[in-house]
């Protein structure tokens, strides 16, 4: 059972940007802003969907705004660890999409990517000469 507690972190936060629960429950898509309330008191924890987005609304680290429930603290998962939910984000935002409406290319990387031959695969796609991967930065080819 995970111990609640009140949050006054995540409420501080949406009261120093002069924020009412209705405006946040409408940027992240929460039907009823006393889920919001709930939240704050400690009554409720968001579903990682919208743990998410108030991550990305507050511009803030879970940790930040008091949004690791309380047996959780010392078990937080490494950084990155929710990579694919936020790949998941990034191609569902509308406003990131308008600025790659070209399209994105995605590539599962591992433990140990061979990123030169993944370059190569998407030049060859992209019908780029392979040449022009040797003008990228060193750091790109891994």
């Amino acid at each position: 059972m995970i111990n609640m507690l009140p949050n006054e972190q995540l409420r501080r936060e949406r009261q120093r940007r002069g924020w009412s629960r209705q405006y946040v429950a409408e940027q992240i898509g929460v039907a009823d802003p006393k889920t919001i309330g709930r939240w704050e008191r400690g009554v409720a924890f968001p579903s990682s969907y919208f743990l998410q987005r108030l991550c990305t609304l507050y511009g803030m680290l879970a940790q930040d705004l008091g949004l690791v429930p309380a047996d959780h603290k010392n078990s937080l998962p490494a950084a990155g660890a929710n990579k694919t939910q936020l790949a998941s984000e990034f191609i569902h935002d509308n406003h990131m999409q308008r600025h790659v409406s070209d399209g994105i290319i995605w590539a599962s990387l591992g433990l140990l990517p061979n990123v030169s031959d993944l370059l190569c695969r998407w030049s060859s796609l992209l019908d780029m000469p392979a040449t022009d991967i040797k003008h990228l930065p060193e750091e790109a080819h891994g």
